[in-house]
């Protein structure tokens, strides 16, 4: 017969194995459910964030900007383009809506000149005060690929310096793209301010296309 000392040795001993055992078989289970869940990930498409994510490179916070000017003459025209260059060092990930201003640059005298303006008589006061109004449609192209980022001219949604308004995705453009802006004037109307109003001749419209580049240095 065991003497009881022996018997709650191998009682223990008997116990731990069974708890070495349990926890063995939670281990495995959890090892069961993750390959299930990486099977289940490699077997779905990635989305775009995480396609543009997996690109290799230091991420550096970017601004690409382009200008153009217009007068009188444009009003009611499809004008002419901003040619946006990017440039050669990586991917430019275009994350928001682009920022979109204009100012009166000639002549000299003009009271607004060099003052930003918005683009659009939305919302009315926004441009009541001061004149000098435009209204713009706009398209966005891959001036290489001809790839078309609407199917007409879109209207005025895009961002402001005190709202920048982010994309639903973001747009992945390859370096040395040739980023195509073209404006569509809806309404010019340069009357100038003030009691003796010097009305402008003609303006600047400035693009900034806000995002970040993937770069490796």
């Amino acid at each position: 017969m065991a003497d009881p000392a022996t018997t709650a040795a191998l009682n223990a001993h008997s116990g731990m194995l069974k708890r070495m055992a349990a926890m063995l078989q939670d281990t495995r289970n959890q090892l069961a459910m993750t390959q299930a869940q990486l099977a289940d990930a490699a077997s779905r498409p990635r989305t775009i964030t995480e396609e543009i994510d997996s690109i290799p490179g230091r991420r550096i916070e970017s601004i690409f900007s382009g200008e153009i000017e217009f007068d009188i003459t444009d009003l009611g025209q499809r004008g002419q383009p901003i040619i946006i260059q990017i440039s050669q060092d990586g991917d430019f990930i275009q994350t928001h809506y682009p920022l979109v201003l204009w100012y009166p640059n000639a002549p000299t005298n003009t009271q607004n000149l060099g003052r930003w303006r918005p683009v659009s008589s939305f919302p009315l006061p926004t441009q009541e005060v001061g004149g000098d109004i435009i209204d713009l449609m706009y398209e966005l192209d891959d001036a290489g690929s001809q790839r078309f980022m609407q199917n007409n001219p879109r209207g005025l949604v895009l961002s402001r310096p005190d709202n920048i308004v982010p994309c639903p995705v973001p747009t992945q453009w390859a370096p040395n793209a040739s980023i195509k802006f073209t404006p569509t004037y809806n309404a010019i109307s340069f009357t100038g301010s003030g009691e003796e109003p010097v009305a402008p001749t003609s303006g600047i419209l400035h693009v900034d296309l806000v995002g970040y580049r993937i770069v490796n240095l």
